[in-house]
């Protein structure tokens, strides 16, 4: 993951401002997702979250926040749906920030969503507008 070009125009938002809602890609903590900021949902990604000389995650991570179109929004809280519906709620973050660990669906469930998944156009939001950014 590139360091968009925006992000010197774009300011730091205190992490107390931002809810993460749930993430759509995890490692050793969320790489993206969608996240609630002054009442709308946007977009976050990591930005260089990975040290390839150090071969190791960066932490803390810092989070582009951007915007996403109705339809965008609408595709993500689709995928978000399917899911919840056939994987689990294990990506979700609660008022407090804590993922519902344990809220996994039987694996025997998951071939549905990630058959219907890899069907799916790949999006790469990481060139809408950035809003700003946190560190997580």
């Amino acid at each position: 993951m590139e360091k968009p070009e925006d992000q010197g125009q774009s300011s730091q938002v205190p992490r107390q401002e931002v809810r993460l809602l749930w993430d759509c890609d995890y490692w050793d903590g969320p790489l993206n997702g969608i996240c609630l900021y002054q009442g709308e949902r946007y977009w976050f990604e990591a930005i260089d979250p990975f040290d390839e000389e150090q071969d190791e995650y960066v932490y803390p991570r810092r989070m582009g926040i951007y915007i996403l179109s109705p339809e965008e929004l609408r595709e993500q809280e689709e995928i978000h749906q399917q899911f919840q519906q056939y994987a689990g709620m294990h990506t979700d973050y609660d008022e407090k920030g804590q993922r519902s660990i344990g809220a996994v669906r039987p694996q025997n469930e998951w071939k549905q969503f990630y058959s219907w998944f890899e069907k799916q156009p790949k999006r790469d939001y990481r060139q809408n507008e950035m809003i700003g950014w946190f560190d997580l």
